[in-house]
């Protein structure tokens, strides 16, 4: 509530936004003040910048921006004005520096890191494999390059009984 005493007491007198006293404002300043609308949060509205929220503070905060405008104040005169007044979550987009570059940053990297993931996974996918040759030609022959399966095999077979010309 502080914060709306302050914007309101920092700006100097409003006209009201009715008809007549509405001033107009080049193409240009108008805008700029689009683009500073959209990035301009209401501080009272969840998730609504000033462009898109009907409040009366809202209102007051175009009133002010287009003053600024007006006045030839920057687009970051006019940024610093809010923050000033709000704080530093009154801006829509997160800093470009700082720990703010991470949101930036991290998810363009994830979702590059993910699509190559999934290329390497359907390349794979893709690729015809090499059946094992698990085959034998007669149930007592091995092949001799798996020695180690071989022998297991062997034993197996003969703890089970079924080895050929033994009788267990």
């Amino acid at each position: 509530m502080a914060c709306i005493l302050v914007l309101l007491a920092a700006t100097p007198a409003l006209p009201v936004a009715h008809g007549q006293d509405f001033v107009d404002m080049t193409p240009e300043l108008d805008a700029r003040a689009a683009n500073l609308y959209a990035g301009i949060m209401c501080p009272i509205c969840d998730g609504q910048t000033i462009s898109q929220s009907h409040t009366q503070i809202s209102e007051t905060m175009r009133e002010t921006v287009r003053e600024h405008l007006i006045a030839g104040d920057t687009d970051d005169e006019i940024y610093g004005f809010m923050i000033d007044a709000f704080g530093q979550d009154i801006i829509a987009s997160p800093p470009t520096s700082g720990l703010g570059l991470a949101v930036w940053v991290v998810p363009p990297i994830a979702i590059l890191m993910g699509a190559v993931v999934v290329a390497i996974v359907v390349r794979q996918l893709r690729t015809p494999q090499p059946l094992a040759d698990v085959a034998y030609a007669a149930p007592g022959a091995r092949r001799e390059a798996d020695d180690t399966l071989g022998t297991y095999l062997d034993l197996v077979d003969r703890e089970m009984g079924d080895v050929p010309g033994e009788k267990g």
